[in-house]
């Protein structure tokens, strides 16, 4: 199912009240879309906080632009902008349907761009945080399966429960949902393993609307084997913006 995702899918329609006979797959489309890439196109400026279980912290502060093309496929461009030692490093991902995305990354202290493949790259963190590089793709959830099972509410608010399990490969044996039922946005997501353990659990912290649809502004993801914590938060947002094309281009994540 074309979508997203992420870091994470991509951009559709305004996002509406549930209704009553909302499918699963339905409701999965439509949290996708509350995520800050959303729309048709984005453009955003956002920060990691990185807290390992020691409670030492770490931020890393980027800009990001996003683009669907006619497919609703979407192209997302990321520059990271400090601290120092992140400076200048720049990630490029093109969605692909029924197909890994092709993922690129540009590292400034060796002046090269290179290709992102294989598992074992793809399940490596992303900047440190507690995204894979495979996590961003959010394929364990735009090409999934999907079951609904039933309501149940998170923070009091009304949550369809809905299990994804993914149609390719994927660390995750399934990932299950909490979809808040009047807006689309999940409240809550838990990945687990084959034998049933919870390896993440992300939670969305605030959500505000943005050009009349919800959105999460802030979102905490919790990796449960090494007690690190990723919060991320969106500082600004503009949809659809016009952005070139010529922008989501390997050959431009040097300049």
């Amino acid at each position: 199912m074309p979508r997203r995702a992420f870091f994470l899918a991509a951009l559709l329609p305004v996002a509406g009240a549930a209704a009553p006979a909302e499918s699963a797959a339905e409701l999965v489309a439509r949290s996708l879309r509350s995520e800050f890439f959303g729309g048709n196109s984005a453009k955003v400026r956002a920060h990691f906080v990185l807290t390992d279980s020691t409670g030492r912290k770490q931020e890393r502060a980027f800009s990001a632009w996003a683009k669907r093309d006619g497919r609703g496929l979407r192209r997302t461009l990321v520059r990271f902008e400090a601290p120092a030692s992140v400076e200048g490093i720049a990630f490029l991902m093109t969605q692909r349907d029924h197909e890994p995305d092709e993922q690129h990354l540009y590292l400034p202290k060796f002046k090269s761009t290179r290709r992102i493949g294989g598992t074992t790259e793809r399940q490596g963190s992303f900047m440190g945080s507690d995204f894979s590089y495979a996590d961003l793709e959010r394929k364990d959830v735009r090409d999934a399966t999907y079951e609904l099972l039933g309501d149940e509410p998170v923070g009091g608010r009304p949550c369809a429960h809905v299990v994804a399990k993914p149609s390719g490969p994927s660390a995750y044996a399934r990932v299950e949902l909490w979809i808040r039922r009047d807006d689309g946005v999940p409240l809550r997501i838990a990945m687990f393993d084959a034998e049933g353990k919870v390896l993440k659990t992300t939670q969305a912290k605030r959500v505000r609307v943005v050009a009349g649809d919800p959105v999460i502004v802030e979102s905490r993801t919790e990796n449960h084997a090494t007690g690190h914590v990723t919060e991320l938060v969106l500082d600004e947002l503009a949809r659809d913006e016009t952005l070139d094309d010529a922008l989501f281009s390997p050959a431009q994540l040097a300049r």
